[in-house]
């Protein structure tokens, strides 16, 4: 059960203005009437990836503050590490004092790892192996965008967030430490089923060639001072709409559902082109759609628990209602996974 949610986003902010006056070119507000981003969050110099987790999880235990001497396991999604070695999610076990004896390790994926994570604890939930899990996003981007185009410092900002998964029969968390908190996931989501794919051939369509182990020790060079994200945008925009929607229906299908049957969909908030699209193709009303990207931008594995938060927090979630997240991008790689409030 997805018991409660929390976040964390920069104080640090890039407007679309800036954007203009750095680059010399473009209107503010066109851009954000072709991306749906008015501004994006910037980490603070000095600030990366486990400290932002860390401030997350933080968050979530001011939510839920019995739960933090009990976490069995800690996942940490993220595709901006602090180092190539170690994991980067043993850095946020010690920085919250969780404790020694849980495990504690990453998942190296992108726009569609918060779906894949879900399905995981869930496994893992579902077998016994854990109990009280940390799932954790967390990708610090501008570190990748700082020295790419206009396009990409476009979309792309940094945020964590923190999700507390427990087995079911432990009923709501909430029940122990005091009134609910709002947008804390009060009314607890189920994590139903979930369907994935996955396609390297597009790896290099959406990357940052110059890092790991092939890009420092291999051939690839570029003329730029750090490893910087490079995006083919036409092949992504293609990609997306040749395989997300489709992976949609097909899904929903093996479930016995329609679309009409699902309350909210909260897809990966790429930009609000690409997931309009994706919208009117599938034939979603705008009211079962989530949109929450114009003050936090692209913030990769990040974007989907964001969006949800803010859903529970407005109250678009109530009980009885499924709900469907829908990640895709970097890898190529896609996946949903259902939600269940049935209460």
């Amino acid at each position: 059960m997805l018991a409660a949610l929390a976040s964390y986003l920069p104080e640090g902010r890039l407007t679309n203005a800036e954007l203009v006056d750095r680059f010399g070119q473009g209107d503010a507000a066109q851009i954000s009437e072709d991306t749906g981003i008015d501004s994006r969050c910037i980490a603070a110099d000095g600030e990366f990836t486990s400290d932002m987790a860390a401030r997350a999880a933080e968050a979530l235990f001011a939510q839920r503050p019995s739960y933090r001497e009990l976490i069995d396991t800690l996942i940490l999604v993220t595709v901006t590490p602090d180092f190539a070695m170690p994991a980067t999610a043993p850095l946020v076990q010690h920085a919250l004092g969780l404790g020694k004896d849980i495990a504690a390790y990453d998942i190296s994926l992108g726009c569609s790892g918060y779906p894949y994570a879900l399905h995981q604890v869930a496994a893992l939930i579902e077998s016994g192996r854990a109990r009280k899990v940390l799932l954790i996003t967390a990708d610090r981007m501008t570190v990748y965008t700082s020295h790419a185009g206009q396009d990409i410092q476009t979309l792309f900002g940094d945020a964590a967030t923190a999700s507390l998964i427990v087995a079911s029969d432990l009923g709501d968390p909430g029940e122990h430490d005091g009134p609910d908190v709002p947008g804390g996931g009060a009314l607890g989501g189920v994590i139903g089923e979930g369907r994935f794919g996955s396609d390297g051939s597009g790896a290099d369509r959406l990357w940052v060639p110059t890092s790991g182990t092939r890009g420092f020790a291999g051939q690839l060079t570029r003329e730029v001072p750090s490893p910087t994200l490079e995006m083919n945008g036409i092949d992504v925009f293609a990609f997306t709409l040749r395989v997300v929607g489709k992976h949609v229906q097909q899904f929903l299908e093996s479930q016995g559902l329609a679309v009409d049957d699902i309350d909210l969909f909260v897809f990966h908030q790429a930009n609000r082109f690409m997931i309009e699209h994706l919208r009117r193709r599938l034939k979603i009303d705008e009211e079962r759609f989530a949109v929450h990207i114009a003050k936090v931008g692209n913030t990769v594995s990040s974007t989907i628990p964001l969006a949800l938060e803010q859903a529970l927090a407005d109250g678009a979630v109530k009980a009885g209602q499924r709900v469907l997240l829908v990640g895709f991008g970097v890898g190529y790689s896609w996946g949903s996974v259902l939600l269940d409030y049935s209460g």
